[in-house]
């Protein structure tokens, strides 16, 4: 692969996951309420069922627990151990980044 191709793909995809934060990120909730995530953010929804945001990425750990980068627009990745490696650090999902209806 020629060193152009490489340098041209990497700039797709980094162009794709901006667009793709850029997007504003909404489900509906347990009642019925739509939620939306943080410009930049993730919203998830977790074991109990009920939908969780992030500043940045999200990720789900070995344990079933939501971390998310505490940097808007932030990565979150699971690394080969099953631990969540962030951007700036690992947060809990919480109920209050996001906005709209909880």
């Amino acid at each position: 692969m020629s060193k152009a191709m490489i340098i041209t793909g990497i700039f797709l995809l980094a162009v794709s996951a901006t667009a793709a934060n850029a997007a504003t990120k909404c489900i509906e909730n347990k009642i019925g309420h739509i939620v939306c995530a943080p410009q930049g953010g993730s919203i998830m929804t977790n074991k109990d069922g009920d939908v969780v945001c992030g500043m940045g990425q999200c990720v789900t750990n070995k344990a079933g627990v939501i971390l998310c980068s505490s940097q808007p627009g932030g990565t979150a990745i699971i690394n080969n151990l099953g631990m969540a490696t962030c951007s700036g650090v690992c947060v809990s999902a919480s109920q209050k980044i996001c906005r709209g209806a909880r």
